[in-house]
């Protein structure tokens, strides 16, 4: 389908923000070092799930892990973000112990770009392709490239939960001959996992969050992938979504995977597919048994290291 003249002045807005937004960053001087100190044996998750949430990148060292935040745009409400991150961590871990975490200020030398050093194009199965917006992605003909900018929102393709996912919907596309079907993206944060749904084709995709921040994020990433048109943003929950779905997809936490049950269900189509993921492997059966009750039927799992995605139909 060609561009129109408005989608590429809407494209052209979009990228010239991205760029303004980076140029302003290299001129800021002051940034906040925060160090949490663990056990080696959590460090590579633990700065996953920090890089993720914070799309910034973390240092691993044998003492903790370590990342940067540039003082003249904090986010929001930072320290209690990080500690709910931290929470969440604890919970999924079953760590006796909280963690406990510093920072400091510290002068710039040249942290603006040398965060940028861990988004570097990542490739997600056969086809997918994620790409931050200030690299090259090497592309082939057959190459779906997701281009993301992360902003404050999780989703960035590093995560084993997000691969799962993105691998499901490419491995489900290939086995579809009908793509005017609807999606649901529930808790969509950076707008990944709607952004592949809308590149293989899907008709019809709505992503909600209740993060309004995470919405912003997700509203540019979608209008840099050219799919305003096709991807329908709601700020809130599944609940808020209008109407039934061929494949629900949530991508969150076991906890309210497990709360969210009945919701879920509700939205999906008698032949639609249910697809869940981040969940620890240890988490799988409390899960599993949360959609039993609904009457939905565990089809298939996946496991990348100490996740799994669960996919699910009605019995």
């Amino acid at each position: 389908m060609n561009a129109t003249p408005w989608d590429t002045a809407r494209l052209a807005a979009t990228i010239r923000k991205v760029t303004e937004r980076e140029s302003s960053l290299e001129n800021r001087k002051q940034w906040k070092c925060v160090e949490i100190p663990c056990e080696a044996a959590y460090a590579d998750d633990l700065a996953a799930l920090v890089a993720e949430r914070f799309a910034v990148g973390v240092e691993v060292a044998a003492s903790g892990i370590q990342f940067y935040l540039d003082e003249c745009s904090l986010p929001e409400q930072w320290e209690s973000r990080l500690q709910g991150v931290i929470n969440e961590f604890a919970a999924l871990f079953e760590l006796r112990l909280p963690l406990a975490w510093q920072s400091h200020s510290i002068a710039d030398a040249g942290w603006a770009d040398a965060w940028k050093i861990h988004f570097k194009p990542l490739r997600v199965g056969e086809r997918f392709i994620v790409c931050p917006t200030w690299e090259e992605p090497g592309a082939g003909e057959q190459d779906l490239v997701i281009r993301i900018d992360p902003g404050q929102a999780f989703g960035t393709g590093h995560h084993e939960t997000t691969r799962l996912c993105l691998e499901w919907l490419d491995h489900w596309q290939r086995n579809q001959a009908d793509l005017n079907l609807a999606l649901l993206d529930v808790g969509t944060g950076s707008g990944i996992l709607a952004i592949a749904a809308g590149l293989l084709g899907v008709a019809e995709i709505v992503a909600v969050d209740i993060d309004p921040e995470a919405v912003a994020v997700a509203q540019e990433n979608i209008a840099l992938n050219r799919l305003t048109e096709r991807v329908r943003l709601v700020q809130g929950s599944a609940a808020d979504a209008p109407g039934s779905f061929d494949v629900v997809l949530a991508n969150i936490q076991a906890a309210p995977l497990v709360e969210l049950a009945p919701l879920l269900t509700a939205k999906l189509k008698p032949l639609g597919s249910l697809v869940l993921s981040g969940i620890l492997i240890e988490q799988k059966e409390q899960v599993r048994d949360a959609y039993a009750k609904q009457f939905l039927n565990l089809r298939r799992e996946r496991a990348a290291g100490e996740w799994c995605l669960l996919e699910f139909d009605r019995n």
